[in-house]
């Protein structure tokens, strides 16, 4: 299983020479299985590189997007990715049960031919909606993709995908000491038990959350202990705070590093791991 960053920044894109080890696109990551099966997490502005890779691959087949949740910041891509105003490409939008509504409309509004020239319900690419819900795991060839609710705002779920005894956990915008948790702690340490590699939303530091408690995040010890409570092999940090400089995230890192035993790292945007 193959694992590309597209975009690795929160809240905003936050371009410059201050954020470009790291990079500055909102979130986007790419899947690549074993057998091939492509599946990309979330549309931020990440998505616009990836779409031109994929204009030079041919006979693509259907590809699943996953939407985490509808915050700006997650598919604000979608409008400059070029695949979907192309008739060869066939796109499957994946959304929560609980919130699939919202992902629906959410996504036509932002292409309604006034707050953005192209109307989504005109590109030539086409285009399928699924509900996925937690519980009830979808397979892809020898993968299992299955999701978990964060604790957020607004309804946002966490993925893992698995494959020939490995797997991968996705968990942004997650708050995992919410005061009143949509999911409690236990059955995320459940979740990613065992994972081989957990990138995990680490937008705040403990002097950051005394102000942004609630606001749906989580610190870079926070994800080191839930990565340390469930035995994961490897931690990313993701959801980079946009005010944050790559040399904060080097020195925060760096920091973190001399506190685990587990293998963890900042996400970098271009990043391309495999497990």
């Amino acid at each position: 299983m193959k694992i590309m960053y597209y975009g690795v920044r929160g809240s905003i894109p936050a371009p410059g020479a201050d954020t470009a080890r790291y990079g500055g696109n909102t979130t986007c990551a790419e899947v690549v299985t074993a057998s091939g099966q492509r599946l990309i997490i979330d549309c931020g502005t990440g998505i616009r590189k990836l779409g031109l890779k994929l204009l030079a691959e041919r006979d693509v087949p259907e590809i699943p997007i996953f939407m985490t949740h509808v915050h700006w910041d997650h598919i604000q891509g979608l409008p400059f990715f070029l695949p979907i105003y192309m008739n060869r490409f066939r796109l499957r939008f994946l959304g929560a049960k609980e919130s699939f509504g919202r992902l629906y409309s959410t996504l036509y509004d932002q292409m309604d031919g006034y707050v953005f020239p192209a109307k989504l319900q005109e590109v030539q690419s086409d285009i399928n909606f699924q509900e996925v819900d937690v519980g009830e795991p979808v397979t892809y060839g020898d993968a299992k993709f299955e999701i978990v609710r964060n604790n957020h705002p607004v309804p946002t779920y966490g993925v893992k995908i698995s494959e020939n005894g490995r797997s991968f956990v996705f968990m942004t915008d997650n708050e995992l000491r919410d005061e009143k948790p949509k999911t409690d702690y236990a059955a995320f340490v459940k979740f990613c038990r065992g994972a081989d590699l957990l990138v995990h939303d680490a937008q705040y530091t403990e002097e950051d959350m005394k102000k942004t408690r609630g606001w749906g995040h989580s610190t870079f010890l926070e994800a080191i202990k839930l990565a340390e409570d469930a035995g994961v092999k490897r931690l990313g940090f993701f959801h980079h705070d946009p005010e944050r400089s790559d040399d904060q995230l080097d020195a925060i890192v760096s920091e973190m590093q001399a506190k685990t035993k587990i293998d963890v790292f900042g996400t970098r945007e271009g990043e391309a791991l495999e497990i």
